[in-house]
């Protein structure tokens, strides 16, 4: 791996890192810890973390790609959660009290969205799946065992000459008889 590649790489892993420790310190000041549901991220954020370890350890890559999509599926999760806990204040927000009951599904889901209406920020969940993506970039072109692929090796670890490239075990064996 070029010296380039390996500080792009340290570069990304260090940009995850420092969301897991940002988005963990914004989750302590607001206090997001009412219910299972607001545990949630706090769940997805020590996976993160452990994510990060095994890529630095150069450990169970494939383990910390597969924690990675578990964390964007919860972030995804939470900007639902978001959406709908201020779709839910809509009739209480003093903008809209007197109208809500009128106004249109699309106009209410609209509302919801843009944030006009409840306290949710609705895409602070993204910062999970921006920390998860940066984790998942990082891994690009390492090889399952965590060392990082050869130029010329396929996915599956082969070399496209047909010798096994250092991930999958070294020189591939020949067999048969009369083979030296």
């Amino acid at each position: 791996m070029t010296d380039v590649a390996a500080t792009l790489r340290r570069c990304l892993l260090l940009l995850a890192a420092l969301g897991v420790v940002g988005t963990a310190a914004e989750l302590a000041l607001i206090r997001h810890w009412n219910g299972f549901i607001q545990l949630i991220p706090w769940f997805s954020l020590a996976v993160l973390a452990v994510a990060i370890v095994l890529v630095m350890a150069r450990r169970q890559v494939r383990v910390a790609r597969v924690l990675a999509v578990l964390v964007t599926v919860s972030a995804v999760f939470g900007i639902y959660e978001h959406v709908l806990a201020n779709y839910e204040a809509g009739p209480l927000d003093f903008r809209y009290s007197a109208r809500w009951a009128t106004m249109s599904m699309s106009s209410k889901v609209w509302a919801a969205v843009s944030e006009s209406v409840g306290p949710a920020p609705n895409f602070a969940p993204l910062i999970l799946a921006w920390s998860a993506l940066c984790l998942l970039f990082a891994t690009i072109r390492f090889g399952t065992d965590g060392r990082p692929a050869r130029a010329g090796d396929r996915w599956d670890g082969r070399r496209r000459d047909g010798d096994r490239s250092p991930l999958a075990g070294g020189r591939a064996e020949r067999s048969g008889a009369g083979s030296v």
